[in-house]
């Protein structure tokens, strides 16, 4: 599913959120590694908000997963194949000081996918349940150990608004994020009967029994600004950690991850810039795990909450009017606890992986 215009969207806050474990900037730690889109959830949907003015109002209701259909790139996304050197117990905690070893490799972001699992990821805002004022229908749960993945939860009600709707068209606008191209919907093709394989512009140019004219037929003829995420890694084995400088699109942010032994990088990256759907945004209080190598990076979890301008573009890939409260969290830095306070973020996980350059 590609870029669909006309959405008239009314947001209306929402919220989840809170844990016991505590980590960087208020994050706690993972709820655990694997499990992908299709598998079943646990527990229902919503969840009243707590006494406003709380710092966070605990729950015991879990968000629910449905599948994710594939989605077609346009162009190669490399990652390298590596064994995952995480585990799910890595720090997230930056470490104070990391002395440069003077060898850099940039590692270009390639792959940045949903995961479809909405009990897996961190807990961003330390709180098991709701950390902010809930508004609207559309505010799935915490997941497992507070998980804030409220991106993976949307599938649900995404499926029931129609069979044919799922967060495929959020992998799809990712992929052509990176890949700076998409289906141009104005360059048709007949698909079936006696024009097969020509171009068209309506079904009557497409003659013969189930012949029509496919108006996405993911030709990749329409290019879009595409957005370059580097990691440039100078990785100190013998300090058990790594200094990590994000580039996207020319603004700059340093970091200090840890590196285990067998190459997890782990930590807080921050704010990341983001332009998504012509629509620029930002994730904030992001936190990773990923296996870090001279090939690449890979089995990447990037914990983020995605800011408001961002949340209203994933809105917008899907062709639907009605889709009304969608921000589970808050996106200051660190994530504030305030049940009286509107949240003004979507929480997410998502699977990223690069290559090195």
């Amino acid at each position: 599913m590609r870029y669909l215009a006309g959405l008239v969207l009314a947001i209306a806050l929402a919220a989840t959120g809170c844990s016991e474990t505590t980590g960087i900037g208020g994050t706690g730690g993972l709820a655990g590694i694997g499990g992908g889109a299709g598998n079943s959830g646990v527990g229902g949907m919503g969840g009243a908000a707590g006494t406003p003015g709380e710092a966070c109002e605990p729950t015991t209701k879990r968000c629910m997963n449905t599948t994710i259909d594939p989605h077609f790139a346009c162009c190669e996304q490399v990652v390298p194949d590596q064994p995952n050197a995480c585990d799910g117990t890595e720090s997230l905690e930056n470490p104070a000081t990391c002395a440069p070893t003077g060898n850099t490799v940039t590692h270009r972001l390639t792959l940045m996918e949903v995961e479809g699992d909405c009990n897996v990821g961190y807990d961003l805002d330390d709180c098991d349940g709701t950390s902010c004022l809930q508004h609207g229908h559309l505010r799935p749960p915490d997941g497992l150990s507070g998980v804030d993945n409220a991106l993976a939860g949307w599938g649900v009600f995404l499926e029931g608004i129609s069979s044919h709707l799922n967060l495929s068209a959020v992998n799809q606008g990712f992929a052509d994020m990176l890949c700076g191209a998409t289906d141009d919907p104005s360059a048709a093709t007949c698909r079936g009967g006696d024009n097969d394989g020509e171009s068209c512009t309506d079904h009557e140019q497409c003659p013969g029994d189930d012949a029509w004219c496919v108006h996405y037929d993911n030709d990749c003829l329409l290019e879009i600004a595409s957005t370059e995420i580097r990691f440039v890694i100078d990785a100190n084995p013998n300090e058990g950690c790594a200094n990590v400088t994000v580039l996207t699109d020319g603004e700059a942010s340093a970091h200090i991850l840890n590196l285990s032994d067998d190459g997890c990088a782990s930590g807080a990256l921050g704010t990341i810039p983001l332009t998504l759907a012509g629509s620029d945004g930002k994730l904030t209080n992001t936190v990773v795990r990923m296996t870090v190598s001279s090939a690449g990076f890979s089995g990447g979890l990037l914990g983020a909450a995605i800011e408001d301008h961002l949340a209203v573009s994933i809105v917008g890939l899907f062709p639907i009017t009605d889709l009304v409260g969608g921000f589970d969290i808050s996106g200051s830095t660190p994530p504030t606890q305030n049940t009286a306070a509107s949240c003004d973020a979507l929480s997410a996980t998502l699977r990223i992986g690069g290559v090195a350059e």
